[in-house]
């Protein structure tokens, strides 16, 4: 891939170039995704969408590639380097196709937004902010992304076993012992994202945890996900899917890393009855007063005191009662099953996987 030498005259003083130190990311056998180092690097303040080169805050992406300002790191993908297959998702902002990097045979999955709305530039700008510099197994890797025809493309980890939604549909309820193995890894993605970047994700679902033939389970789809200057602050939007929503989103109250908790504790029950945990009812007044008014839901029998446990400690209303990401992960749920960090909680989804291929 080339090098993002199209920036420079964007990218502070023409003299500077971006010719930094280059490694490869070694945690994904990739001989081609470089990111490429340069501390000087400087994006201008400004926003110019008419030109080559997409320039919005800290953010500027051209045709080969994608640079922000305060990060050692710029990443290279040339479109025309790129085979486009078929369409593999549609979501509220973008279209996303699957790939392959012709040079080294790498697959992708493209994410295509049109530029020209301003509510899915903003979502952009989030999805890129935060992969950009994440260092989190749990995560979908960002491999860059490209700017032209008034479109931005970014370039995003194939995950070849689809997401849990599909999985469900495909297989019903997922056993115990398999489930624990993905919720650690979904909390251990959702703790990083608390204590490293300050987001909340805002949109946890089953189509938004994706899964792969090696056992590895990552969030996707930052889109929506808002950045929390301080551990207290609160979110005031109203945005998500809205079977997913805490009670306190449903009511437009303000929110914070609770709400993704509570959206766990709704796709470990799904994952773990092979249905939604609510009746799904006709209208979305139906649905709030089901959510609101209702008892919270709970596993049937058959599943472990421990699961139990870890799915009431989600599914409070209250989100002061709620337990963070990064407690839940020390349940004796995951210590029964051996999903003590996420590499035996990868092995042990990948042995799973390897049985039902069987």
């Amino acid at each position: 891939m080339k090098i993002l030498d199209d920036l420079d005259h964007k990218l502070g003083d023409s003299d500077d170039e971006m010719y930094g130190e280059s490694y490869e990311d070694d945690s994904k056998h990739n001989d081609a995704l470089y990111i490429h180092v340069d501390s000087k690097a400087q994006v201008e303040d400004s926003f110019d969408m008419d030109g080559e080169t997409f320039i919005k805050g800290n953010l500027a992406i051209n045709s080969t590639g994608v640079a922000m300002r305060d990060s050692p790191k710029s990443f290279t993908v040339v479109y025309e380097e790129l085979k486009i297959g078929e369409q593999i998702g549609r979501g509220s902002s973008s279209v996303v196709h699957r790939a392959t990097h012709r040079p080294t045979a790498t697959p992708l999955a493209l994410k295509i937004i049109n530029m020209f709305d301003k509510s899915k530039r903003e979502q952009l700008i989030n999805e890129i902010k935060t992969l950009y510099d994440a260092q989190c197994p749990c995560l979908v890797t960002f491999y860059g992304a490209c700017y032209r025809e008034g479109a931005i493309t970014i370039a995003l980890e194939y995950m070849d076993g689809g997401s849990l939604a599909n999985m469900v549909q495909q297989v019903g309820a997922v056993p115990e012992a398999t489930l624990a193995n993905i919720a650690y890894q979904v909390l251990y993605g959702l703790a990083y994202l608390k204590s490293v970047h300050r987001r909340v994700h805002r949109d946890i679902k089953p189509s938004n945890i994706l899964i792969n033939s090696r056992g590895e389970v990552k969030i996707t789809d930052f889109g929506i996900s808002a950045e929390l200057q301080n551990s207290i602050a609160m979110c005031a939007t109203f945005v998500g899917t809205f079977k997913y929503m805490s009670p306190e989103r449903i009511q437009s109250l303000p929110y914070s890393y609770p709400s993704d908790v509570w959206s766990v504790g709704l796709v470990l029950l799904e994952c773990a009855t092979g249905e939604y945990p609510y009746p799904e009812d006709k209208t979305c007044i139906e649905m709030v007063q089901t959510v609101l008014e209702s008892p919270i839901p709970t596993l049937p029998r058959g599943n472990s005191e421990d699961f139990a446990d870890l799915i009431s400690n989600c599914l409070r209303k209250d989100p002061k009662d709620r337990l963070p990401a990064d407690i839940l992960i020390s349940s004796p749920w995951f210590q029964r099953f051996d999903a003590i960090d996420t590499k035996m909680a990868i092995r042990n989804v990948h042995h799973w996987i390897q049985e039902m291929s069987q």
